[in-house]
């Protein structure tokens, strides 16, 4: 390694969901030491260490590696944003002025 070339280290440990985890660590050296060489390096490292948990025989491994928090925090908000526009528009079936009839109800 040259005194330019920077190394970098991404680790991802996941709960398997029985008191145990699984640990994934990819080390990748950058090229040199400007800030996208380093950028790319961890991205790369990043992107292997996920791509190898993905391959988990533990199902709650693999699902938690499917969004990132803050992008499942996102699509929960845009989902409440949309029920409430469905609702304010008459556009559920819980909305209906007619709730207490039941003879729509199947027996």
């Amino acid at each position: 390694m040259t005194e330019s070339e920077q190394r970098v280290t991404f680790r991802k440990q996941v709960s398997d969901g029985n008191y145990g985890s699984e640990v994934a660590e990819a080390t990748v050296f950058a090229g040199d030491d400007t800030d996208e060489a380093i950028a790319a390096a961890l991205a790369t490292a990043r992107r292997l260490v996920h791509q190898e948990l993905r391959q988990s025989p533990s199902a709650q491994v693999r699902r938690a590696l499917d969004y990132p928090p803050h992008e499942r925090e996102e699509r929960w908000r845009q989902a409440e944003q949309s029920a409430e526009v469905e609702l304010a528009a008459g556009l559920r079936d819980n909305a209906r002025s007619n709730y207490d009839d039941d003879e729509d109800i199947p027996l």
